[in-house]
């Protein structure tokens, strides 16, 4: 696996981004697979997948400014 380049990575650099998959690729190995694991590969391999992880962060942030503050606070301290 590969890091091709870091568009949409948040400010990290491919240095960053090709030893946080060694540190996914050597825990898989040591423990086996897991989503977290998984799903950190992917981020770091696929610009796609970053865009589209971006995307989604952005549109929950506009939702909870959207919201009414009320509203917001109860949802997030609701046990």
């Amino acid at each position: 696996m590969k890091v091709d380049n870091n568009n949409y990575a948040g400010g990290k650099t491919v240095k960053e981004m090709e030893e946080q998959l060694k540190r996914c690729l050597d825990f898989e190995e040591k423990y086996g697979k897991s989503i977290r694991t998984t799903s950190w590969i992917k981020w770091c391999t696929s610009e796609k997948y970053r865009k589209r992880s971006q995307d989604f962060n952005q549109s929950i942030a506009r939702t909870m400014r959207s919201m009414n503050p009320v509203k917001l606070y109860n949802i997030i301290n609701n046990k």
